[in-house]
């Protein structure tokens, strides 16, 4: 940690010809921060204005403490999820403390984006959060598809049902997961195997974009998303809230709930929710999509107890869906194939049904979490966390197997079942001086079993561990942040020899160090620069090391390549944030160079079995660099009215082969008009919203590359209107939106579907949210 310490204090010699003269900076502030029925409330974030490094989160009982404060004027600034931004203007002469009564939050009809005001573990690597209104808009839809409306993020897809997130440019194994603090560990491996995750687990939704290895461990290096609930409640008795989401595109219904309360003062806190989706086959502006129904039911838990700065938490999870996948994407023959490819629509007819049949997908995970955590008498703060997790994915053919034996009939053709018992501990330590940071360690082992009738990918064994340090320094108007970790990875593969029918085992072994230099300069309270220098690194997976055959999910012949090496990444990007009272701006751009990137090439061949015909891909190797640019920007140019724009902008060069990188999002320009009032008769925060969504084709590729040529660039538009209500001193919330409110035709690029089928047409959607 020392050597942390002087390479930041090193930083701060170089900037003293600009910094101020020497200030008292021993002062401590605190306070208690409650909302307007005088509850306190836990896990607010207050910082310092000027300088993020001091900061704080409030305990259990609602209250911080700040150390080393300078004397002269600051501005507090309190946020919590939930409330309305708070601040409070000081004039420090000595110790003093300080009360925060919180609002309940006005409506945000767009994302907040965060660079390091946060205090969030990398705090100079961007951040953009999900939360309040935006997230309420986006329920009843997967975590892919409620990610796409922030700048810098895309979604691949697999029809209207099945969709992961993308970030820069990155998906699947570049892109971590993290449920309550847990890293998701699923078959993240296929474009078509989406996380399995409850987006209504929830409440704050945060994603991190860029090379974040070193806090997250092996293969950050796309970035992070972070999924969070609420604190539990420390108020005795009990609240809830119930989500009711129904739309007409797949006749498509969600309900979800969730009960929560607590005990005593000293009693345990507790939250029980709970979710239902169940949906039909979708239909584009012409017709209906065969087999692409959708079922699912999900269930979470938690519990918690604190005394004398003991936290113990413990949280369960389940999800179960069953995804039908598209008859049109499978073909008996080459003839067939070639056609599907070529024609404008499926050949085969339908109708709606909510009939789920072959082929589909059956997942079913589960995660087991128990966090303790102490806070010392000098505010530094240690957390371990113990998880165990199980998931299960089969996938069923759309034909049966070749045999008379009736319990073969029912199994699946492909059957994987990945099983992780994962740890951390944390050390947080307490703000001194201007300093803070963390240290940790982490490990976990992970096993997977092949039950499946045929062959895809092998069992393996994988043993890892990592050790990380985090230190930052803050110093008025900078905050300087440096990091470094080291992962280890033993993977043991067991394999079956096709002529001899022999078993064997590989081994294998994967280290690597990485690190994160970053800062950040508030020249004004509008104005702040964030930089930051970061790497990351990714094993090759077991699919792209091993698989060999058809795989049905994405109607794919897949090849893999088991002299793969580990892709390293080396990641800069600058964030520019400007916010005003009517004009809120952030710019991002990045430059990521990625050595010995693995993806997959069209072999542009057919492969023909007895279970029909498939187009063939081989995982390969490059260099690669990938850049681009995001944007975000809102305007309040008259009352009432706000002018909202993201674009994003992603560039992806094959530096080995000298041409454009396949399968990189096409550029993403979003526009619209937000119209809101206070107040309207019985309506409260009520709005109205209309927006365009313009994805230009992607003309960035080598020409007869694919099956298929990128499709033509698109344009559609979106409306949404809501307000909220009183019932009975609770509130009730509704909203109504329209997709695609022309009815236009189109494909995505990122879309698996796009080779047979065109994206849904025009969706009506009702949202109601009723809390008490």
């Amino acid at each position: 940690m020392a050597k942390y310490r002087l390479a930041a204090l090193l930083l701060v010699a170089f900037m003293q010809p600009y910094s101020s003269k020497a200030q008292n900076c021993d002062y401590i502030i605190t306070g208690i921060v409650t909302d307007a029925q005088l509850h306190v409330v836990p896990g607010a974030v207050i910082h310092v204005a000027s300088d993020a490094a001091k900061g704080d989160v409030t305990d259990t009982g609602g209250k911080f403490r700040l150390s080393n404060v300078c004397e002269g004027h600051i501005v507090l600034v309190c946020d919590a999820l939930g409330y309305s931004t708070a601040t409070a203007h000081l004039h420090v002469t000595g110790n003093s403390s300080i009360e925060f009564k919180l609002s309940s939050e006005k409506n945000q009809l767009n994302e907040v984006v965060i660079n390091g005001v946060k205090m969030q573990d990398l705090q100079t690597v961007s951040h953009t959060e999900l939360k309040g209104l935006a997230l309420l808009q986006s329920r009843g839809k997967s975590l892919g598809e409620a990610l796409k409306q922030l700048p810098g993020l895309n979604a691949i897809q697999t029809g209207p049902s099945i969709s992961k997130p993308v970030i820069h440019g990155l998906h699947s194994n570049r892109v971590l997961v993290l449920n309550n603090g847990v890293r998701q560990e699923g078959q993240q491996w296929g474009s078509e195997h989406a996380p399995e995750i409850d987006p209504f687990v929830a409440n704050r939704i945060t994603v991190v974009k860029g090379a974040a290895s070193v806090r997250y461990g092996a293969d950050a290096i796309g970035g992070v998303v972070l999924l969070d609930a609420d604190p539990l409640p420390l108020a005795r008795g009990v609240s809830g809230d119930v989500y009711a989401v129904a739309q007409s595109n797949g006749q498509m219904g969600t309900l979800s709930a969730a009960l929560q309360g607590r005990t005593g003062t000293n009693g345990v806190s507790w939250r029980v929710q709970g979710t239902g989706k169940r949906g039909g086959n979708f239909r584009t502006p012409n017709y209906f999509l065969k087999n692409t129904g959708i079922s699912e039911q999900d269930f979470s838990a938690s519990a918690g107890y604190n005394w004398k700065g003991i936290d113990i938490v413990g949280f369960f999870s389940m999800f179960n869906t069953k995804n039908g996948i598209f008859e049109g994407s499978h073909a008996g023959n080459i003839t067939d194939l070639n056609a599907a490819l070529g024609r404008p629509r499926p050949v085969s007819a339908s109708v709606f049904s909510y009939d789920i049949a072959r082929s589909y997908q059956q997942i079913y995970h589960d995660l087991a979490k128990l966090k303790a955590s102490y806070r010392f008498v000098n505010e530094g703060k240690l957390e371990l966390s113990i998880a165990r997790q199980k998931d299960l994915r089969n996938e069923y053919d759309v034909s049966l197997p070749y045999t008379n034996k009736e319990d073969l009939l029912t199994k699946p053709q492909v059957s994987f079942q990945l099983k992780t018992h994962s740890g951390e501990l944390v050390y947080t330590e307490p703000s001194h001086k201007g300093f803070s940071g963390l240290v940790g360690l982490a490990g976990n082992t992970q096993g997977n079993v092949f039950k499946g009738i045929r062959y895809l990918i092998p069992n393996f064994r994988t043993y890892s561990g990592g050790a990380f340090a985090v230190e930052r320094y803050g110093y008025n108007k900078f905050t300087f942040e440096a990091g470094l970790r080291y992962d280890y990875r033993w993977q043991r593969v067991y394999q079956r020899n096709q002529t001899t029918l022999e078993t064997y085992h590989t081994t294998l072994q994967f280290k690597n160090a990485t690190g994160t230099v970053g800062a950040t300069f508030r020249a004004n309270g509008r104005l702040s620069f964030t930089g930051n220098i970061g790497t990351a690194w990714r094993a090759p997976a077991v699919n792209e090391l091993y698989i060999h055959g058809v795989h049905f999910s994405n109607a794919s012949y897949q090849d893999g390549d088991s002299s793969l090496a580990s892709e390293r990444s080396l990641n800069s990007g600058l964030t520019v944030k400007y916010n005003s009272k009517k004009l809120r701006t952030t710019v991002d751009v990045y430059y990521n160079s990625i050595g010995n990137y693995i993806y997959q090439v069209p072999q542009l061949q057919l492969v023909t079995l007895l279970s029909g015909t498939f187009p063939s891909f081989q995982f390969t190797q490059n260099n690669v660099a990938i850049r681009g640019t995001d944007l975000s920007v809102q305007y309040d140019f008259v009352k009432h009215f706000t002018l909202q724009s993201r674009v994003t902008i992603v560039r992806g060069w094959n530096i080995d082969r000298k041409e454009w990188l396949i399968y990189m999002p096409a550029d993403r320009y979003e526009n619209g008009i937000v119209y809101s009032l206070h107040a309207w008769k019985f309506m409260q925060e009520p709005y109205i919203s209309v927006e365009n969504v313009s994805v230009l084709r992607q003309t960035r590729v080598v020409p007869n590359s694919d099956y298929v040529a990128p499709p033509a660039g698109y344009s559609i538009f979106n409306a949404s209107a809501g307000f909220t209500t009183l019932v009975r001193a609770n509130t009730l919330r509704f909203d109504f939106t329209v997709s695609n409110l022309l009815n236009t035709a189109y494909r995505d690029y990122l879309d698996n579907y796009r080779y047979y089928a065109d994206n849904i047409g025009i969706n009506f959607i009702i949202k109601a949210k009723y809390s008490f």
